[in-house]
């Protein structure tokens, strides 16, 4: 009986010593933050699962669009801009979220449910769908992941300033005053608006080059953005946006390059 007892004690104190060799220390859950921003938005229209038109819309690197999410509080905070293109101003909306199956909730003021078509690493697609009778609108929120400890971005001549601002599928701010027919300076195509803003001054006001690198903030393009001691102010019926304006003297500051 003796010599059972001992062979047990002995064969008790091998495993607690295995099992002490074999702890594993788990590190504590870090809960992310993502930080999203609109990229660009499509617009769909079906009748009878038919796609009668679309449209894409993209969204400038200045853009206030953005959807931060921090899992750890199931906290977001949404931004965007408010209101028409002559007089936006920056909405802001917070509250708590959550993911269900394919979609994503929102709850804050109200209540906003968005299909969740994708979700990668750095791109994540929301989609909202409206009927109404045999008509179907499909909108897709397309939103780029941010690091928020990254340089500042480069701004795209072509796809920050000349497609959202300027030419907009021959509804932009620009047009069709500034098409390759008329206006002081001619900004269709894209690579003619490149060439005549680089190289070219104005007609009104002096002589004043378009684009002035050395000093962003004397470039005519800007000061008629800003309606700074011009003749005539650009756009005339509509003023540009304060993202708009920051997004053309960004491009200038960082070069005018031809991105």
């Amino acid at each position: 009986m003796r010599k059972y007892s001992l062979f047990l004690l002995v064969l008790t104190l091998f495993f607690l010593s295995c099992t002490k060799d074999r702890v594993i220390e788990v590190a504590p859950i870090v809960y992310p933050v993502e930080y999203w921003k609109k990229d660009s938005l499509v617009y769909t229209l079906f009748q009878g699962g038919v796609e009668l038109n679309q449209q894409v819309t993209t969204y400038g690197i200045s853009s206030p669009d953005t959807l931060t999410l921090t899992y750890e509080t199931s906290s977001f905070n949404l931004t965007f801009l408010d209101g028409d293109k002559g007089n936006a101003t920056l909405g802001f909306t917070s509250g708590v979220f959550s993911f269900d199956i394919d979609s994503l909730y929102l709850y804050g003021a109200d209540t906003l449910r968005q299909k969740v078509v994708q979700k990668g690493d750095s791109l994540m697609i929301l989609e909202t769908s409206i009927l109404n009778g045999e008509y179907l609108r499909e909108y897709r929120d397309y939103y780029q992941l941010l690091d928020i400890n990254a340089e500042a971005p480069i701004v795209s001549f072509k796809n920050d300033i000349y497609d959202p601002i300027f030419y907009n599928n021959g509804e932009g701010r620009c047009m069709p005053c500034h098409n390759d027919d008329g206006g002081q300076i001619r900004l269709v195509p894209a690579d003619l608006a490149y060439d005549e803003l680089i190289s070219g001054v104005s007609k009104n006001d002096g002589g004043v080059p378009y684009i002035n690198t050395v000093q962003p903030g004397e470039s005519y393009l800007y000061r008629l953005a800003i309606d700074d001691n011009v003749e005539y102010a650009m756009p005339p019926n509509s003023d540009l946006t304060p993202f708009e304006v920051e997004t053309i003297l960004m491009w200038i500051a960082q070069g005018a390059q031809n991105n």
